[in-house]
């Protein structure tokens, strides 16, 4: 019989588009519907009526297992509802109705969320998996619009099961309505499943997005610091390396309110697997302006001081946090912090952001929903930051 394998998940939301992504059993055909559905006060999810009126339609009747379908002509920061539907000679299958929301405009508040670790952490894991699900399930409690998965999402990224076991199983009900985005970690082995099973710009490995006020860039740090290589780069953070160019470019075409960046690799953690040599892109960062840093890696949380020039500044500086939060391993700390740490605490973890034009509200919350950690940052019409 056909069935569902993987999904279905969301990718790459704009204000006018969703791409819907599913695997299947058997090579089959894909459809898929979007759905407006009447708002009450009390009623099929979330105080909508069951969804009947098809407003959109996308289809592909060649056959293949890894589906992928973007719905356009919608409307910006709004609930619709997808149904998906598979068919061949083994069967049909479909799946739905499950909510989305399509990109907010500019100006408008919006939420995220921030983990990464559900397969590094594995080989350290007692728990068989519970903490992988409890992550998931705390971030699902806060709705977000949408979430960074900051690297090593599997143990070995060319095994296809670990994509399942570590992933796309414990993260079932959060993925199905939550689009996100991830960069590759370590684990991930720059195996082809990472660029089989989502749907970013290329070359995938790094790519940028807009989302309300924010514009966001993903790096690869393992293609800047290569295996062969660890923990140095051989030359290849300068001007010259096609990544190291994109970013630059990237970086000089945005006006965004805030710029958000994140790779795995850590510049700066008061533990171990601290790579250095990923400092070298500082100077880029803060001549453009980025706020926040969001890395992983070494499987704890910490948050760093404003830093801008190698020092703590408290006006122009960029924080760095390591959200390694699938997983904690107190003993990676070194005997006491750095001086660029600000705050740090080895539990599982995933980190949650509001956003508004002005105010970026971070909050770090554990496993079982406990918040250990915040920091606000406001910006002035002149572009300084203030830091609460």
């Amino acid at each position: 019989m056909l069935t569902i394998v993987k999904g279905p998940y969301l990718q790459w939301p704009t204000e006018d588009s969703m791409t819907i992504m599913w695997e299947t059993s058997e090579q089959a055909s894909s459809r898929a519907d979007v759905l407006m559905a009447e708002r009450i006060h009390s009623g099929y999810q979330g105080n909508y009526k069951k969804p009947e009126h098809v407003v959109s339609t996308v289809s592909n009747k060649g056959y293949c297992t890894i589906h992928q379908l973007t719905v356009k002509n919608l409307e910006p920061s709004t609930i619709y509802f997808y149904n998906i539907y598979s068919a061949c000679e083994k069967g049909e299958i479909e799946s739905g109705p499950h909510p989305l929301k399509t990109a907010v405009r500019k100006g408008e508040p919006f939420s995220f969320t921030v983990t990464s670790e559900t397969g590094g952490y594995s080989g350290f894991d007692q728990s068989n998996g519970r903490i992988n699900r409890n992550i998931f399930h705390q971030m699902q409690r806060y709705r977000p619009d949408l979430t960074l998965f900051v690297g090593d999402l599997v143990n070995d990224g060319q095994n296809y099961d670990d994509w399942e076991k570590y992933f796309f199983r414990p993260g079932k009900d959060f993925i199905i309505n939550t689009p996100f985005y991830s960069c590759l970690g370590n684990h991930e082995r720059n195996a082809s499943w990472y660029y089989d099973f989502f749907a970013y710009d290329p070359p995938k490995n790094y790519y940028s997005f807009d989302y309300g006020d924010v514009h966001f860039i993903c790096l690869d740090s393992t293609d800047f610091i290569k295996p062969e290589h660890y923990p140095n780069s051989a030359g290849e953070i300068s001007s010259g390396n096609a990544q190291y160019d994109f970013l630059v470019q990237d970086l000089e075409a945005t006006s965004a309110a805030w710029k958000i960046v994140f790779f795995h690799y850590p510049p700066y953690i008061s533990g171990g697997y601290q790579v250095e040599e990923l400092r070298k892109l500082s100077p880029v960062l803060e001549q453009y302006g980025v706020d926040v840093v969001f890395n992983s890696h070494t499987i704890v949380y910490e948050r760093s001081h404003p830093i801008r020039g190698g020092q703590i500044d408290e006006n122009d500086g960029i924080v760095y946090i390591v959200a390694g939060g699938a997983g904690a391993m107190p003993d990676w700390f070194l005997p006491k912090r750095e001086w660029h740490t600000s705050q740090s605490l080895a539990v599982p973890h995933f980190v949650q952001v509001v956003v508004t034009s002005n105010l970026l509200e971070l909050r770090a919350i554990d496993e079982e929903g406990r918040l250990f950690d915040a920091l606000k940052i406001r910006k002035g019409t002149n572009g300084r930051k203030e830091f609460l």
